[in-house]
């Protein structure tokens, strides 16, 4: 599958305005299962080095992956499942917002539209992602992120998105229902020596759960969660780190867990399915920065004892 190709321009226009865009390809070809899509598109106002402001098409500041999934930024063939179906990663939304620095602290808040429930399940929230494409906004969100880096390589915070997923479509009664969506997620990362250390926490918090379900119809072993969470540790080591500037080979493993379903409403039953446990080994090869060769064997665990394991064989490149 020739899963991404990707296609940046940017400009800048003067001191203090500049514009930036990706165009992506999924799939090969839009003949078959592939489609096209802007990533990204925005304007940047610079004000100085430590204050800018957004506008147009955002990537949401939340975790590790969303706003940096160049293939040779992160280990493994695949992104992590946390950061697929908790933080539905690649999350754009139509929006405008602010980025600041101050010391060794750096921000991001943005105001953008809501997600829409009617593509919530119970393996996540990644089906109510709008992705600028004639986007509901009956409600609003807001995101905001903030990192602390105490040394070059290192950095640590965390992200709290908050907004409403109704989008006016779905009503009890006389009632109409928000679905207010609360996510949060705590993370570190730290690259010194050869070694790759990173590490989330993740969870998300459906309003209006029973509600919803009871709306769309679902039955009571798919429902929509109340509560979703997911997080993983991940350590890689380049041991060709003493000998290349710009060879690497690193191993590296991933232990993630996923529950979509984690707290049902009343009344619904959790699927087991959806209490998946992960293991990732593998093993990346840089022959220079920009190009990478991965591949690993991912062990797929759940309660309900379904889970196929798979191997994955990668080639990835930026430029």
């Amino acid at each position: 599958d020739m899963l991404r190709a990707i296609l940046y321009a940017g400009y800048r226009f003067n001191d203090r305005f500049l514009v930036n865009t990706e165009i992506e390809f999924e799939h090969g070809s839009t003949d078959k299962s592939g489609s096209a899509s802007v990533e990204f598109a925005y304007v940047e106002y610079l004000h100085n080095e430590q204050f800018s402001l957004r506008g147009g098409l955002l990537l949401l500041p939340m975790g590790l992956t969303n706003e940096f999934h160049e293939p040779n930024v992160f280990l493994g063939t695949t992104r992590p499942q946390s950061e697929r179906y908790i933080i539905p990663t690649t999350w754009r939304e139509g929006g405008i917002g602010g980025l600041a620095s101050v010391g060794n602290f750096n921000f991001r808040v943005y105001a953008v539209n809501g997600l829409n429930a009617a593509g919530f399940s119970a393996s996540g929230i990644r089906g109510g992602r709008q992705k600028g494409s004639k986007a509901l906004a009956e409600d609003m969100a807001i995101v905001g992120r903030v990192d602390y880096s105490p040394t070059p390589g290192v950095f640590f915070g965390g992200s709290l998105y908050q907004g409403g997923s109704g989008q006016g479509q779905y009503s009890l009664g006389e009632n109409s229902l928000k679905v207010p969506t609360t996510i949060f997620e705590v993370h570190g990362q730290a690259q010194f020596r050869g070694w790759d250390l990173r590490g989330l926490y993740a969870a998300n918090y459906i309003g209006d759960a029973f509600e919803l379900n009871l709306a769309r119809g679902l039955p009571s072993d798919s429902a929509i969660a109340e509560r979703m969470m997911g997080g993983y540790l991940q350590a890689g080591y380049n041991v060709l780190s003493r000998r290349h500037d710009t060879m690497a080979l690193t191993p590296y493993f991933r232990y993630e867990v996923v529950d979509t379903q984690n707290k049902v409403p009343f009344g619904f039953t959790a699927n087991p399915a959806y209490d998946r446990t992960f293991y990732t080994l593998g093993l990346e090869f840089k022959p220079i920065y920009n190009i990478v060769v991965k591949g690993d064997y991912q062990w797929h665990r759940n309660a309900l004892q379904s889970g196929i394991n798979q191997f994955n064989i990668a080639l990835g490149y930026s430029f």
